[in-house]
């Protein structure tokens, strides 16, 4: 029987990417989003099948999973999308992957780990960068100091663009404030609440902490109760960053998300394609324990959208030879290694 895989939001910007790669890898998939003149474009484009319809059409969406064995969700946000996708996956017995960065989807998803096993699927959010590249490197450097109990992760890209679905999730999330893991425990701090230099393989560079996935994948995986997630930004971001921390509570207001969200999908857009195929993504990871033992290794990846495209096609493809079930980080499903079955990955131990 033909395995058979349906990317869902194939018009978005990285639904796109991994649409193409799929038609680079010679891989055949179907379609779908609720965009009826994109996704009739990209099919005859691609030649792969479509399918039009809305999340919020529940028994149509049930009825076209069943055809499928795996989804790859790539419509955000996916605060606003995963529960509806993941309870028409359970219906169905479609296996779930999904490509987003978004720390409460993750804390949602595992919810529904146990009525994934008795349907016999496996739920995987964030096969995309983030986070492959982070769960893989947690997972390596828990292995080598297995009592470290503090982590910290840190990334930074060339100069690349953002997507209008990144920036979307970005704004809508800013209202919250921001996050890092203390004691086990989710722990609700000012934005960019810790800054500093990090050196990374190519420079240094002024990093801050931010509310990212890793803080549940890193901890769901590995145990770790003490981690914080960096990431690489400008002086004058982090300084515009700290003026919003007395704004925040505007942004949490629906009619000014609305107004910056129109903004944003009519202003962003994403990497072009030099940048796509010739950046880099740095990922370094520093372990401790409470004995002054630390490890530290760091990873060099494809461009960020570029590696989402590969990790989550390859991801669909890994779970036609697998027998999971139930809800798994990326390391989880598919191994600490996973990153590096990737072209143009390089893992360095750091002293």
């Amino acid at each position: 029987m033909e395995y058979k895989i349906l990317i869902y939001g194939a018009n978005g910007y990285t639904g796109r990417l991994i649409t193409k790669e799929a038609v680079k890898q010679n891989i055949k998939v179907d379609i779908a989003g609720r965009n009826d003149v994109a996704i009739t474009q990209l099919s005859q484009e691609t030649g792969f099948k479509r399918h039009i319809l809305n999340l919020n059409e529940s028994d149509k969406l049930e009825d076209l999973l069943k055809d499928f064995d795996t989804v790859i969700h790539c419509a955000g946000p996916f605060s606003e999308t995963a529960k509806p996708m993941v309870e028409a996956c359970i219906k169905s017995k479609t296996n779930y992957l999904d490509i987003t960065g978004e720390i409460w989807v993750f804390e949602d998803v595992i919810k529904y780990s146990e009525e994934a096993k008795k349907a016999g699927i496996v739920l995987i959010p964030g096969i995309g960068f983030d986070v492959v590249p982070t769960d893989c490197l947690a997972g390596y450097l828990k292995n080598k100091l297995p009592d470290g109990n503090k982590l910290e992760l840190a990334f930074v890209g060339s100069k690349t663009g953002m997507s209008r679905g990144t920036a979307v999730t970005m704004a809508k999330n800013v209202s919250k404030g921001g996050f890092i893991r203390e004691n086990g425990e989710l722990k609700n701090v000012p934005l960019a609440y810790e800054v500093k230099e990090i050196e990374f393989a190519h420079k240094k560079q002024s990093c801050m902490t931010i509310p990212w996935g890793d803080l549940m994948t890193a901890y769901t995986q590995t145990s770790i109760p003490n981690i914080k997630v960096f990431s690489g930004a400008s002086k004058k971001m982090i300084n515009n960053i700290k003026k919003y921390r007395y704004l925040k509570f505007l942004l949490g207001i629906s009619w000014i998300q609305k107004i910056v969200r129109r903004k944003i999908e009519n202003s962003v857009t994403g990497p072009s394609e030099e940048r796509l195929e010739n950046g880099k993504t740095y990922v370094l990871g520093n372990l401790s324990n409470g004995k002054g033992e630390k490890v530290s290794a760091e990873l060099i990846t494809p461009e960020a959208y570029k590696l989402t495209a590969e990790t989550a096609l390859k991801a669909a493809l890994k779970l036609e030879k697998t027998n999971l079930s139930g809800y798994f980080t990326p390391a989880q499903a598919f191994g600490i290694d996973f990153i590096m079955e990737f072209d143009k990955v390089e893992r360095i131990d750091r002293a």
